[in-house]
Parts: structure tokens; sequence; C-alpha cells
């Protein structure tokens, strides 16, 4: 007590304590200083790109003016030489000023090619009620053989969340430059106990774009060519609504070409051409190595096209596509196997959009092919191991198949929007009965049929707020047997930005 009471009578302490108090005064008003200065230098930066805006609005004005008069008197300069050249120019800068524009209206991402990056997402959580045993609780896609001692499962997810990045570049060889990225979190379970709702990033698709005019160019991991469409469903996003029920939609590699053979002011006939990296269902036996599929292994890729003709204005669009793809299995040519060890997958392919009175819309997608596990379809197979009942030498079988999808679209106001749609992918049942299958044959050697129905509801109290209740009911039929069921009770939480 008695040192507290003589450091508080002495002189140099007090003195001490004044200068410390001083000290921390004087950094306080630096700091204040510092924040001022960078908060006009702020100011200042804002009013300057203001000024720049309006300065760009004002020219992109005067260009759509000199625009005008061309287009009713001719050129506005009488000496020039090249009228359509003129007019060519100035559409360009009307476009680079637009850009620019946009540009100073929105904050600018910083990139390594100061070119401008946009990113946008959806965090998407989903909680789930599964009544029935299917193969993945998180977004089921088939009905399986009920275990002794489960009849259904509830969870939640956040794996179908997505992250966006698109990049623009410049023009090259006439054409705009662009690319973009899409992740999201469903590409594996994480290797602890704790965390298996957590999942693994993948990339879900992912494009570098070159467009021109009437033509266009595109290089990466994109959907099927020749299927375009999916049902709207915020459950189903890892995998597209009606995955494995009607809809062909796996990503994967691909070169595609378009070219507009016909447009006018809002009508459009387009010819689309891709070369795909071809997939096949099952092929991958290791973990660890990636191995080649029975296409690559083919030593071709897959050849892809489609014809459609659509309308800007309301939204029509009808589509016609081809596929084909040459596949080679690993089979070594011995005394106990029978056939060719090559395989055709093939498809043809439909597609439409019709827009129906009162708000309606009309979607979906047909196909008829071979070994089209691949794709999304043939119930998870491309062909049937099996023995040759006259021969009794082993043998492999493309799997024919039929399906596909519709859905019914109903927007209710600006905030709901109602969809009901159904779908059904089918292997044909000569080809499981045309060979003896094995006994050891496993429950997707031996699924031959599989149908689903969906309804859901998608509410946006804002544009960037989503709730969607759904309702999915799955049958899936073995070639023997009893058919097995799935009802799917889903509510979705989404935030867009």
């Amino acid at each position: 007590m008695s040192t507290m009471l003589q450091g508080q009578g002495d002189p140099q302490a007090a003195g001490e304590s004044s200068s410390v108090a001083e000290s921390s005064a004087a950094q306080l008003v630096h700091k204040l200083e510092t924040i001022s200065s960078t908060l006009a230098a702020t100011r200042q930066q804002l009013e300057q790109s203001q000024k720049q805006i309006l300065e760009l609005q004002e020219e992109l004005t005067q260009v759509r003016q000199q625009l005008g008069a061309q287009a009713s008197g001719g050129s506005s300069s009488p000496d020039s030489a090249n009228p359509q050249t003129e007019k060519n120019d100035l559409e360009e800068r009307v476009e680079t000023l637009e850009e620019q524009v946009k540009l100073h209206d929105q904050v600018k991402l910083e990139s390594a090619s100061k070119y401008s990056v946009r990113v946008s997402g959806l965090v998407l959580f989903n909680s789930f009620v599964n009544r029935g045993t299917v193969d993945n609780i998180d977004l089921p896609s088939i009905a399986v053989r009920p275990a002794a001692d489960s009849s259904g499962s509830a969870g939640a997810s956040l794996r179908q969340t997505i992250l966006g990045i698109e990049a623009f570049g410049p023009r090259i060889a006439g054409a705009k430059t662009s690319a973009e990225l899409n992740l999201d979190f469903f590409g594996g379970i994480p290797y602890s106990n704790y965390g298996t709702a957590g999942g693994i990033v993948r990339i879900r698709t992912a494009s570098i774009h070159l467009d021109w005019k009437r033509d266009w160019l595109r290089a990466g991991m994109e959907g099927p060519l020749i299927s375009p469409l999916s049902p709207t469903s915020y459950a189903t996003v890892a995998e597209p609504g009606l995955a494995w029920a009607g809809n062909l939609w796996t990503w994967a590699p691909q070169l595609r070409f378009a070219h507009q053979l016909w447009e006018s002011e809002d009508r459009q006939l387009q010819l689309e051409l891709g070369l795909w990296d071809p997939p096949a269902a099952g092929y991958s036996q290791t973990d660890v190595f990636r191995g080649p599929s029975p296409g690559e292994r083919a030593r071709q890729p897959a050849y892809e096209g489609r014809v459609s003709y659509g309308s800007k204005a309301d939204g029509l669009q009808v589509g016609l596509g081809g596929y084909y793809s040459r596949q080679r299995y690993a089979i070594t040519t011995s005394s106990d196997y029978s056939g060719d060890p090559h395989n055709d997958a093939w498809a043809f392919t439909a597609d439409w959009r019709i827009p129906l009175p009162h708000r309606f819309e009309l979607s979906g997608e047909g196909y008829r092919g071979r070994s089209l596990g691949g794709l999304g379809g043939g119930v998870y197979k491309d062909v049937l191991y099996g023995t040759d009942p006259a021969s009794g030498l082993a043998v492999i079988r493309g799997l024919n198949d039929i399906g596909g999808w519709t859905q019914l679209k109903s927007r209710i106001g600006q905030l709901f929007e109602v969809n009901a749609s159904a779908g059904v992918d089918n292997g044909f049942a000569g080809d499981f009965h045309s060979l003896v299958l094995p006994a050891t044959a496993s429950a997707t050697q031996l699924r031959a049929r599989n149908r689903m129905v969906v309804g859901n509801l998608i509410y946006r109290p804002k544009t960037y707020l989503i709730l969607s209740p759904e309702y999915r009911r799955i049958w899936t039929w073995p070639i023997t047997g009893s058919r097995n069921t799935a009802d799917v009770y889903t509510f979705s939480l989404g935030y867009q930005f």
C-alpha cells in the first residue's frame, strides 16, 4: 500500500503519465487526419467517375444521333469514300462506349489481364426427408431396394451451393472474347467422421467463348449440345432436374461451333456442331488414376449436331439433334468371348420450349438411342454383359434406350412460380432378354427403367432471395422382380448474388 501511495505522489511518474496521454492523443489525431484525407480522395474519385459517366453518355447520344441521320439520309459526310465502313466504325464505337458506361456503373474486380471480371453465385441450403431408400440422400435419382433396418432418411446440405466467375476480354479477329467458370461443392465427401455434409469443390462447367455477329465458338466443359434444356428445380442443382430419368445432362469437355443460317429482327435459324470427349458410365475402376473411357479408347471424339429455330420476343424454341460415338471395350480376344469389342453409341433428340397464354410455358426433350449412360441416360449404363444363349460365349451388347421429360411452368404475378414435370428413361427389355445375365450382376446392371414426377413452388420475396418446397416421386424397375419407390420432400433456401 505504501509503495502505491509513493508512486501516486511522485512528480516524475505523473509527468510520464501525462506524456503517454499526449502521445496517444497525437496518434489518434493522426489517424483521424489520415481517414479524413482518404475519404476526401475517395469522394474526389467518385465525382470524377460520375463526370466520366456523364461524358460517355453524352458522347454515346451523339454517336447514336449520327447513326440515325445516316439511316434516314445516308452518310453524314458527303465526302466519305465508303459509307458502309464509316457506319461499321460508328457501330463499334457505340458498342465500346456502352461497355465503358457499364464498367463505370459497377465496382470492377481487378484481374491480371486488367479486363473486367464478374462474380456471381448461389448460396443454397437444402433440407430433405426421404421416404424409402435412395442412391444418394442429398440428391436422389434412383430408388433402391430397402435395407432391413432402414426405410428413410432426413438431413440437410449446402453442397449444391454454386460460385460463378465471368471474365471479359478484348476483340480477337473480330470476335468478342470471354470465359466463365462455375463451381459447386458436390465433388465428394470429405475424409472425416464429422464433415460428410461439407462437400468438396468441383468444376461444374467451364468454357472459353469467341462470339462474332452470326457465329460463336466454345471450348470447355459443358452439357450435351443435343440437350440444351433442363427442368426448373432448386432441389436438384448439382445434377439437373430429372437427371437419369429422361434428361441427358452430363458435363464433359467439348468443342462447339454455331452459325446462324438465317436471322430476322427477332427470329433465327441456327446450326450447331460439336466434338466431344466421349464420357461413359461405370468404367473407372480406381480412385487414384484416370484411365481411358471406352469412348476415349476408340481414339476418336464423339460427334454431335443440332438445328434449332427460336424467337427472341416470346421465347419460342424448337430443335432437332444427333449424336454418335465409337466405343471400344478392353476385352482380350479369347475363345470364351464372341463378338466385336467395338460398340456404336448414338442418339436422335428433340427439344422444345413453347410459350402458352396466361403466363404458362411448356418445355421438354425426348431421345431415342443406344449406349447413352455416359450422357445421363441408359439407366446408368452403356452396355450389357452376359452370355449368348446359343453359343454359351461371353458377349457385350449396347443397350437401346428411349426417354424424355416435359415440364409445365406457370408464373403467378412477379413473386411466384409453379412447376410440374415428369420424365422417364427406359432400356429395351429385348436387349436384357437376348442374353443370359450373370448371377453376379449388380443392381445397376439389372436396372431397366427409371421414372420420376416432380412438383415445386418457387417464391422470390426479393430478386436475390429464393424459397422453394418440392416433392419428388421416384419409381425404379429392375429387369426382374418388383419395382422400388421413394418419396422425396425438399425445402430449399437460396441467396443469389
